[in-house]
């Protein structure tokens, strides 16, 4: 079929996998295919095992497609995806997003590194890499980091950005006036997220009396050991919060006067520009995080973001006073912040991205 070379009009894309269509990555990639003007089919269960491969191939190979798309998390997905593709004679896209073996064995160690489920997620992030045509990842970092650890050609890979969905993470309301300066950190508290050093921070204003207040949204792995520290060091001005709706994060994100993104020191730390970045800049707010490779693929201290060095509370406290006294300075960072998204993140942005690189394989 030719194609424009301006979008993806007219193309059927099969959405495979047991991907959770709800998820900001899967989200935003199925939104810049239609916004593109490509069709998406999904084929998806969320059954584990053989039960899932069996209802995957069957419904892949009567669906009607030209290019297969396997959503994250896809790794275990891949080899019927690749199947279905090969039958079908058409080109299989694995958005990776990230590497199984790096995530649980050396970012939040639930694997020991020299275990037969260590080596059996190497060999699945190879394996899925090794199938699909061509690998998506999200930053150049990550990309380094595949190439070298699973011995892949680069050239297999492409970088696409997480962005966002800025129908959702949009401006919905504005920081308080007065002396309550709010401070605000989500996610799921995995050990890349460093959340401890959000609580040192929070420790070393109180004892300079700086009025500050800490709203941390999210449970996970490492959520116990950093409410144990908040309650060992007695720190008052950090409240935690569990989950709430996806939705209602651009609200909290709008009235904060500064967004928190990553400060935990693993080497995946280095190589990730997560969510609450992006979000936090599509809905115009001054956001600090570590400085790492990843991020200073786009980003310049002081320019569109404040960066400080990972694990470091001293310096994360430093810059939250710096930010809390110049409200010039936050407000440079937010407009410029939110330019780089609209002009790298934004779902337009996105699309242009995804679509030049389908084009590529057709």
């Amino acid at each position: 079929m030719a194609r424009s070379q301006e979008d993806l009009k007219g193309l059927q894309v099969c959405f495979f996998g047991h991907y959770d269509p709800s998820y900001s990555r899967n989200r935003v990639l199925m939104k810049a295919l239609r916004t593109a003007g490509a069709q998406v089919i999904e084929v998806r269960d969320a059954y584990s095992g053989m039960r899932r491969w069996r209802v995957l191939i069957s419904r892949g190979i009567t669906a009607s497609f030209d290019l297969l798309f396997v959503g994250f998390p896809g790794h275990t997905d891949m080899l019927p995806a690749w199947l279905v593709a090969s039958l079908k004679r058409r080109p299989v896209v694995f958005d990776a997003f990230l590497s199984l073996y790096d995530t649980a064995v050396f970012d939040r160690k639930t694997v020991s590194h020299n275990s037969l489920g260590a080596r059996r997620l190497y060999w699945v992030d190879k394996l899925a890499c090794t199938l699909a045509r061509l690998v998506l990842l999200d930053t150049q970092a990550h990309i380094h980091y595949f190439v070298n650890t699973f011995r892949l050609p680069v050239s297999k890979f492409r970088r696409v950005w997480v962005g966002t969905d800025e129908d959702v993470m949009r401006e919905c309301g504005k920081p308080s006036e007065g002396d309550n300066f709010t401070v605000f950190f989500y996610g799921s508290y995995i050990p890349l997220h460093g959340a401890e050093f959000i609580v040192k921070a929070a420790r070393l204003l109180e004892e300079r009396e700086e009025k500050v207040r800490f709203v941390m949204v999210g449970s996970g792995q490492t959520f116990p050991q950093v409410s144990r520290l908040a309650e060992s060091l007695r720190v008052r001005s950090v409240e935690f919060m569990g989950r709430v709706p996806y939705e209602r994060l651009a609200e909290m994100i709008s009235k904060s006067h500064i967004c928190l993104g990553i400060f935990g020191t693993t080497p995946k730390a280095g190589r990730v520009i997560p969510n609450k970045v992006f979000d936090a800049l599509a809905v115009g707010r001054p956001v600090v995080t570590a400085d790492t490779p990843a991020i200073r693929e786009v980003f310049t201290h002081g320019e569109n973001i404040w960066l400080v060095p990972p694990g470091d509370e001293r310096a994360l406290a430093e810059a939250i006073i710096t930010l809390k006294m110049d409200d010039a300075l936050r407000k440079r960072l937010a407009t410029n912040g939110h330019g780089v998204f609209k002009d790298r993140f934004s779902i337009d942005a996105i699309t242009q991205d995804l679509t030049r690189i389908i084009l590529e394989i057709l």
